[in-house]
């Protein structure tokens, strides 16, 4: 007999948002998605029920009577704002899949994210924040071409070809739009001419390590066609990503740095990293992404297609990690 699997997540609004980011429901899930994780998880043998935000848990949290819920919960804003629904759930005992509120936080401020990372000896471009409105100072011993990305933002937020600065003129400007436009302090870092990849891992103790997939980059900029897609700047053949053949000598030492990120953040069940790798072939973790999208057209999506296996099965690989973890099956 299957298990009674709570869904929580947020929907990707389509209403404007006068004064808002354009980007500002880009890490909500489509109701597409939604609908797919749920169909996933009951072709497992499971029943779900969907839930939503974490702003509509409280109202629930006395009802729900599930045995473990599936979390995609984004939030609205803050650094903290993923760590809200497995707060909740914490509080009241109820299992859910993924990384706790502790993670999720660390994981989304890219600052904290990285001192962790130099803690670990996990390379990571060179970098400092800018957390005032105004003049710009750069410090000794970084080197243009920089970028400039919001602290605390996912699905490439605050991430356009303005990003990546060359002088100082143009670092000032772009760091104070960001700053007006997030509210939030800003990342400046050392930008990695090379290549960009991603990586997948599913599991704990021992966690299956998903084949690395490079992603597509723009000519002129150098950024990812990720960032074009996920900001609505689609080019006319421009790709999200290309599975293209990598060295197996570099494939093996990414896979190695992302297990590293994956536990020195200490992770669960499932994440997505992501890397620069320079001419020479010198690898830079960026960032890692606990709750990484789910979407049909996306990377664990992708790379099971790759692996011969279906979305579904994909799926409940991550949602297993979790009923192992507690013990459940």
């Amino acid at each position: 007999m299957g298990l009674l699997v709570g869904l929580t997540f947020d929907v990707r609004s389509h209403e404007p948002s006068p004064g808002k980011p354009r980007d500002l429901w880009a890490e909500h899930d489509s109701e597409e998605t939604i609908l797919a994780v749920e169909e996933a998880l009951n072709s497992g043998g499971n029943r779900v029920i969907p839930i939503g935000s974490s702003k509509q848990l409280p109202s629930k949290l006395n009802s729900l009577k599930c045995d473990i819920v599936f979390n995609m919960a984004e939030g609205i804003s803050g650094r903290n704002r993923e760590s809200e629904a497995p707060i909740l759930l914490d509080l009241i005992g109820i299992p859910y899949t993924g990384s706790d509120a502790l993670s999720l936080s660390i994981a989304l401020d890219k600052i904290i994210s990285k001192k962790i990372f130099i803690y670990h000896n996990i390379p990571t471009p060179k970098y400092f924040e800018c957390a005032g409105y105004g003049r710009v100072a750069f410090p000794k011993g970084l080197n243009f071409p920089v970028i400039v990305k919001p602290r605390y933002e996912g699905s490439a937020k605050g991430i356009d070809p303005d990003s990546v600065v060359r002088e100082a003129a143009s670092l000032e400007r772009q760091v104070n739009k960001i700053i007006k436009k997030y509210r939030q302090p800003v990342l400046i870092e050392e930008f990695i001419d090379g290549w960009e990849f991603t990586v997948g891992i599913i599991g704990n103790g021992n966690p299956v390590i998903l084949p690395v997939v490079q992603r597509h980059l723009e000519k002129k900029t150098g950024l990812s066609g990720h960032i074009f897609n996920k900001s609505r700047m689609a080019k006319q053949g421009l790709k999200y990503r290309d599975l293209l053949d990598i060295d197996a000598e570099l494939e093996e030492r990414i896979k190695k740095l992302a297990l590293e990120v994956f536990e020195g953040l200490e992770c669960r069940d499932f994440a997505r990293i992501d890397f620069r790798v320079n001419l020479e072939k010198q690898i830079y973790a960026l960032e890692i992404n606990p709750l990484p999208s789910l979407a049909r057209d996306d990377y664990f999506a992708m790379v099971a297609e790759l692996m011969g296996i279906s979305y579904e099965r994909m799926i409940n690989m991550m949602f297993e990690a979790a009923l192992d973890r507690y013990g459940l099956r």
